[in-house]
């Protein structure tokens, strides 16, 4: 690709991000300056178009451009100033961190539906599994003499309650007693560290042959791995979905039926969520085809990580048309997942 029709590509998806409407040549000689003729700009076109960067949806009409004519925008053309916010934005988002909530549950609630509103189109958040999450709080109450309900209470504000079957039969002071051991032993840890805390330490005390301390680790034990499998998979938040609607591209109803089933199975967005926050990179685009999906092969997705007590633990991100402005989009996800991140006492939201 050479730089005119790097030059002609850039001017075609900008136009047609803003308008919404298949680029002509004459629209790109008379709006961008770029010194040469219609004719020359439609030869290059039609070079452009046999090289798979951008399409004629039909005979008359002028170009849009492809998957793949986005994912070289996206990789190779966007300029620096093209993902600086206005000023109004900038300002936007700045008041509401500023007042946003500090619990942990509130805040990710809050920042999807601040990206949703400023960008009008779908904004996801993959939260942190549990094992992410600090514990806090630990109270140990019988039920009766088969029962115990365990209220736990982790760094994010949430409280965790779980009934489960006491291990043997045990009386209220061995109770008590298992209670203070677990709050001197297990808090202050995140629910990973307490995992592996319990299995050394319950290996430990068999050898030791002490069966109270055993009984209480091994309650914990199942306490824990009980979220560990309910919370495998992380759960996510979307808001928004509705607006993808207010898109052109959403106005046939086969594609809204294909695209709305996908979102409420979730398992694709969720894939790609949990795959996105797992990356060394930051932030990730998907493009059409890239979804792996026919119901969003017509989407753009913008992730990045966000940071919880210096860990990465979750990604937050948008997903609307292909014709989205990505440069203003990755700049308002990142701002947005940086803020999280610091927000909720992250390091590192800034690599």
């Amino acid at each position: 690709m050479d730089e005119r029709k790097k030059q002609i590509l850039h001017a075609l998806i900008r136009d047609y991000v803003d308008v919404g409407e298949p680029v002509g040549s004459r629209t790109i000689a008379k709006k961008y300056g770029l010194g040469v003729s219609p004719a020359t700009i439609r030869n290059e076109m039609s070079d452009l178009e046999e090289m798979g960067f951008i399409m004629q949806p039909h005979a008359s009409a002028g170009r849009v451009p492809s998957d793949k004519g986005y994912r070289y925008y996206v990789d190779n053309l966007m300029e620096p100033e093209e993902k600086l916010l206005s000023d109004e934005e900038q300002q936007q988002v700045t008041d509401f961190f500023r007042n946003c909530t500090e619990e942990m549950e509130q805040l990710f609630q809050q920042s999807c539906k601040l990206l949703s509103c400023m960008t009008n189109y779908t904004a996801m958040l993959m939260k942190p599994k549990l094992e992410a999450c600090v514990l806090e709080r630990l109270k140990l109450v019988r039920l009766n003499d088969n029962q115990l309900l365990a209220i736990m209470i982790t760094d994010d504000g949430k409280i965790h309650n779980k009934i489960v079957r006491l291990p043997a039969e045990i009386s209220d002071s061995n109770l008590a007693e298992a209670e203070a051991l677990l709050q001197e032993r297990l808090l202050g840890l995140s629910f990973a560290q307490v995992l592996d805390c319990l299995t050394s330490e319950i290996a430990h005390q068999l050898l030791q042959q002490q069966s109270r301390l055993q009984q209480a680790l091994a309650l914990m034990q199942q306490l824990l791995l009980d979220y560990s499998e309910e919370d495998a998979g992380g759960k996510m938040l979307i808001q928004g979905t509705l607006n993808l609607l207010k898109q052109p591209e959403f106005h046939d109803v086969d594609t809204v039926r294909e695209l709305f089933t996908v979102l409420e199975t979730d398992a694709v967005v969720k894939e790609l969520l949990l795959m996105a926050s797992q990356q060394q990179q930051g932030t990730v685009v998907y493009i059409g085809d890239e979804l792996s999906s026919h119901g969003m092969s017509a989407c753009s997705m913008v992730t990045t990580p966000f940071y919880v007590n210096g860990e990465k633990v979750g990604s937050i991100g948008v997903l609307g048309p292909t014709r989205m402005p990505y440069p203003k989009i990755i700049a308002l996800v990142e701002q947005v997942g940086s803020l999280v991140s610091r927000k909720g006492g992250g390091h590192g939201a800034d690599k």
